[in-house]
């Protein structure tokens, strides 16, 4: 057998070589954090928006009792109302503005908190409507409204497509055939 020799052999091959870990170094350090920071961040949103949606069924009750004692005006309401509203702008911008039904759809996959969840979705969309129009009816004013007063307004121009959709939570209930105790 004859050895090759000479330089132009062995100069392709460091240069084929080369060129194979350019892209492998290429490929980890610099492909591979993309695509794991996507599927990172996917799964952190839906691991938010699936506790979003069990925090729902833990307040159907809370929510019930504030709707037949008429909304009450106080300090601590006005803490409920701003952390349920910003909680109801962060679920509708989860899912890119679309349509509530869609929403209810996907999340009712959680068989776990299915049909309180979507009540608790719907009792909480009629508390932060009726309390925001009994501190316009009532003029309620307190420090901490005032200064959340534009990032309540912001919050509700981002959520107010949904408030024109509330029938498609009579959809969604007849669909699964569940009984609706929202719009008491």
């Amino acid at each position: 057998m004859r050895i090759i020799k000479g330089t132009n052999y062995w100069r392709l091959s460091s240069i084929i070589l080369m060129f194979i870990i350019f892209l492998g170094l290429y490929y980890f350090f610099i492909v591979y954090p993309k695509d794991t920071e996507k599927a990172r961040l996917a799964i952190g949103e839906e691991i938010l928006m699936a506790s979003y949606w069990q925090e729902l069924a833990y307040k159907h009750a809370l929510y019930k009792a504030l709707l037949k004692q008429n909304v009450p005006l106080n300090a601590i309401n006005d803490e409920i109302y701003f952390n349920d509203l910003n909680g109801l702008r962060v679920l509708y911008q989860s899912g890119d503005g679309e349509k509530l039904i869609e929403t209810l759809n996907r999340y009712s996959k959680y068989s776990i908190y299915q049909d309180k969840s979507v009540r608790g979705l719907c009792l909480q969309l009629q508390f932060l409507q009726l309390y925001k129009n009994k501190i316009e009816r009532e003029n309620y004013h307190t420090e901490r409204l005032t200064r959340w007063q534009n990032i309540n307004k912001q919050n509700w121009e981002t959520v107010s497509p949904w408030l024109q959709q509330k029938d498609a939570f009579n959809h969604f209930f007849k669909s699964k055939k569940m009984q609706s105790d929202c719009f008491l």
